[in-house]
């Protein structure tokens, strides 16, 4: 086949599938298409790699500036048309706030300041986009419906690129010429990590769709997220067609899993879940800043286990390597992205390999507690608005679980703009939410009661 006529199916498919998904849905907002594009394009490589623009980590791309200030203004515009209310949103999500305000206060002690306010913008965009989901009438159904539809344009497109055009989807590796499969991702671990996150989603969404087998559940609709789940598993297993391709990715959806099951046996038994998933969340976090500043591994014999070296790929001498300039700056960092430079990704690595240490490089250790604040936080609110075993806020803590155990061997702390940052800024404003409607209802039931003991 050719690959433009594998390029006409492929669009044609998943114009097919994204139809049956709006129509099932009903989520016909143009806020919707929008926070689906963002999150596209959160996980993709960037537009300017596609034009083979050939660029510098300082320089930027000035297709994917233009594209992020356009969907920017979009997404203000929709605001302002329907009459957002700024302060109440920001004010629920406090911590958030902060979070975007110290990386934009670090820029005052960045070595460039100039790059690394442009590179905050992004930050300010995705702000932008979190509103635009807490706007939409149902923001939990919106939030499903986006991530759905970016499911269904990456995977398939993906796997487009890797088999028919190779020169965007495939990378090789500079020592050994290996083949790595990266769709549009930038890298082969960013691939798997959407893949792991789908996976996740797809299999609560398939839970949900067969417990609502009798209320008229689309058999096209199944057997669509049935066929997703299939390629986004093949997707992680790579050229190889090994479970370990992606190691880190692996051992994430392992645990989003894993937390799923028990989160929903412990509801069922009625168990309190606040403090436990709250520690446990804690623990994951402390041997994600543990193990770069002690070069300590817990479990001894898993890099084996995982087909890998004991230096974790190399991440050992990365981490040694990244440490001495932690150390001098660790109390503020470096500035929000203020520490790569081109000339240390060439000596050094792309990044480092672990999202505890590549915060406390940008943000210092402060900036490295305030994400840890913000994610038990989130973790704590939604345990405390899971009611029943079906409930969406177990797919979210599982989200948030696959999130922290990325972060140990890949960057995942520090930012809002990936996919993985992207996700769990969409949770904790869909809690925060939820929360807010919660104590309304207590308030007013409080009320009246009051009211009938008069």
């Amino acid at each position: 086949m050719s690959p433009q006529l594998a390029l006409f199916l492929v669009t044609v498919c998943v114009l097919i599938i994204l139809r049956i998904e709006y129509k099932k849905s009903g989520i016909s907002s143009v806020a919707c298409w929008v926070l689906s594009i963002w999150l596209v394009y959160s996980a993709s490589k960037g537009i300017g790699a596609f034009l083979n623009i050939k660029t510098t980590i300082e320089a930027g791309s000035t297709p994917d500036r233009y594209f992020l200030l356009s969907i920017g203004l979009v997404g203000i515009f929709i605001l302002l048309k329907r009459q957002f209310q700024w302060r109440l949103t920001l004010k629920r999500n406090w911590l958030f706030v902060l979070i975007i305000a110290y990386m934009l206060l670090s820029v005052m002690w960045a070595r460039v300041p100039a790059i690394s306010f442009r590179r905050w913008g992004r930050e300010a965009i995705s702000m932008i986009m979190l509103c635009l989901l807490v706007s939409e009438e149902s923001p939990i159904k919106s939030f499903s419906s986006a991530f759905k539809r970016a499911i269904y344009i990456y995977l398939p497109f993906s796997i487009l690129l890797i088999k028919y055009f190779s020169i965007y989807g495939r990378l090789y590796n500079r020592w050994t010429g290996e083949v790595q499969w990266v769709g549009l991702a930038s890298q082969k671990n960013g691939l798997c990590i959407f893949c792991a996150f789908s996976c996740l989603f797809l299999i609560w969404l398939i839970w949900q769709k067969l417990l609502n087998w009798e209320k008229g559940e689309s058999t096209w609709s199944i057997l669509i997220d049935i066929f997703m789940l299939i390629l986004s598993i093949y997707i992680m297993m790579g050229p190889k067609k090994a479970l370990n391709y992606s190691a880190t990715s692996l051992i994430s959806l392992l645990v989003g899993l894993t937390i799923m099951i028990i989160i929903r046996l412990s509801v069922i038994k009625g168990i309190k879940l606040e403090q436990r998933m709250t520690v446990l969340l804690l623990i994951i976090i402390f041997i994600s800043v543990l193990m770069p500043f002690s070069g300590e591994i817990p479990i001894k014999n898993l890099p084996q286990l995982l087909g890998r070296t004991e230096n974790l790929t190399g991440r050992t001498d990365i981490w040694n390597s990244l440490l001495p300039y932690a150390k001098s700056r660790f109390l503020l960092g470096y500035g929000y992205g203020g520490f790569w430079t081109t000339s240390l990704r060439e000596q050094i690595a792309s990044h480092a390999h672990n999202g505890s240490l590549n915060t406390v490089l940008d943000l210092g250790i402060i900036g490295l507690i305030l994400f840890i604040v913000f994610l038990a936080a989130t973790t704590w609110k939604c345990c405390k608005l899971i009611k029943h075993e079906s409930s969406i806020f177990i797919l979210f803590l599982s989200v948030i679980f696959l999130y922290s155990t990325r972060n140990i061997a890949e960057i995942a702390f520090g930012e809002f703009i990936s996919i993985t940052g992207a996700l769990i800024a969409f949770i904790s404003f869909l809690v925060n939410e939820e929360i807010s409607k919660v104590d309304k209802i207590e308030n007013s039931e409080e009320h009246i009661f009051d009211k009938l003991e008069e």
